[in-house]
């Protein structure tokens, strides 16, 4: 789950720049993020400790301050049937961009009215919506779940997005999926 989080960050247009400050200054190399060896232990505690600094992991900071015990990490496929059942985080900038809803697909409408939050453009999301029409592909998300009918985004929202507004496109995604306690995520998501 690190190993792919960080990977994500490191590759996203929005948190490149800053995950790399804090790598330059834990001296991890791009490889360990990359092309992480995940059997071994001392890049494991590395990558580990990247996360902790640069999001607050492990620490109860910044993105995962009251983040919800994990009990196990699976990887699942998600397909556009799914897309209603899939939820932003309780933030400001989603939560305006969504009509209240939480919903990707309600913050797709948004965009596609040309409505802007906050005065921040929709360039990116156009932009990730067309590179994944093209058949462009991008790390994969994380989301959480209680029950694995409804699932909150962890890290992915700009490409949660993207795919809300190519639906056709949203079939056979691959998601790091974490299962938790119902209290704790809402504790977390709201």
């Amino acid at each position: 789950m690190i190993s792919e989080f960080l990977k994500a960050e490191y590759l996203s247009e929005r948190f490149s720049e800053q995950i790399k400050t804090e790598m330059s200054i834990l001296l991890i190399d791009e490889r360990m993020v990359l092309s992480a060896d995940i059997e071994s232990v001392d890049e494991n505690a590395r990558r580990k400790k990247l996360l902790s600094e640069f999001r607050g992991y492990g620490l109860n900071q910044e993105m995962f301050e009251r983040f919800p015990a994990v009990t196990a990490w699976n990887l699942c496929s998600f397909s556009s049937d799914d897309l209603e059942r899939i939820r932003y985080i309780d933030y400001s900038y989603w939560n305006e961009l969504s009509a209240g809803t939480h919903l990707p697909m309600a913050a797709a409408e948004t965009i596609r009215k040309g409505i802007t939050i906050y005065g921040q453009d929709n360039d990116g999301f156009l932009r990730a919506a067309e590179y994944i029409r093209s058949g462009g592909t991008f790390p994969k998300m994380f989301f959480l779940t209680s029950d694995f009918e409804n699932f909150v985004i962890v890290e992915g929202h700009l490409r949660m997005t993207a795919y809300a507004l190519a639906p056709e496109c949203f079939n056979q995604i691959e998601v790091i999926v974490g299962k938790c306690d119902g209290d704790e995520l809402s504790n977390w998501m709201f």
